[in-house]
């Protein structure tokens, strides 16, 4: 008994400033259940949307990617399949919204990525999707009256409009090639997830260049200076990117 009086206490055994450590999980899983049912329940019902467009559009989604490949998305080849085009465009960018909402979602929680989002404060997941999903419709919607201003201001609506179809086939095919990737993303964890998300980059980094290329060769082809050019890529490009990516940056 007298030897259970006597128990050294932490302060005298450690020092002062010593503390215990706070048992128990963090509030904060890096995991998917932390983001609830919910979450996994939108993120399958998207994954089978997607997988569903691609099966049942294989040979328009075959014929986007080597489109994509070869440069000529602004040839007349396009208008072999305008319909079916249009209509994979209208689901791929419905469901790429989708995709880059539960994406902002998922990397919220994501180790060695939750960090970007510092900025948003203690938002939720749920949360920072919304914002996710408002801020890319709004950016969208900013690029098409711009784009429709600089049609008007210039006279050159046809040039506008092939910009404008070149900027909604390189997004669908993007979200084309991304929809494996994204799946993993969305529904894995750990290292299966960081490497999906590593190849997304990869894959968005190639579009971004291939659509670089695309809109140089448009300029010059309609007569434009690279003047022009450059305007272009900085008022209706990165502008409003860096709008859109401003709170992860400076996080």
């Amino acid at each position: 008994m007298e030897e259970l009086s006597n128990i050294i206490s932490a302060e005298e055994l450690f020092g002062a400033a010593s503390r215990l450590a706070e048992q128990g999980f963090d509030a904060k899983l890096s995991n998917i259940a932390s983001l609830g049912v919910l979450y996994q329940i939108a993120a399958g019902i998207v994954a089978m949307a997607s997988i569903f467009v691609l099966i049942k559009g294989s040979d328009i989604v075959r014929h986007l990617i080597i489109l994509s490949v070869n440069g000529k998305f602004s040839s007349s080849d396009t208008h072999i399949y305008s319909s079916e085009i249009k209509n994979i465009e209208i689901y791929t960018s419905i469901i790429g919204i989708l995709f880059l909402s539960l994406c902002a979602m998922r990397l919220s929680i994501l180790e060695g990525a939750e960090g970007l989002f510092s900025q948003l404060g203690a938002l939720p997941s749920w949360g920072i999707g919304g914002v996710a999903l408002c801020g890319i419709c709004i950016t969208i919607l900013l690029e098409l009256i711009m784009l429709y201003a600089a049609g008007v201001a210039s006279e050159r609506h046809d040039a506008c409009n092939a910009i404008w179809q070149i900027k909604q086939l390189h997004f669908s095919t993007t979200i084309i090639l991304l929809s494996p990737m994204l799946i993993l993303m969305l529904l894995s964890e750990g290292v299966v997830a960081k490497i999906a998300l590593y190849i997304s980059v990869a894959i968005c980094s190639v579009s971004l260049i291939l659509f670089i290329k695309e809109t140089f060769l448009l300029f010059r082809a309609q007569r434009f200076s690279i003047f022009h050019w450059i305007l272009y890529l900085c008022a209706l490009e990165i502008f409003p990117l860096s709008l859109l990516l401003a709170p992860i940056v400076r996080g």
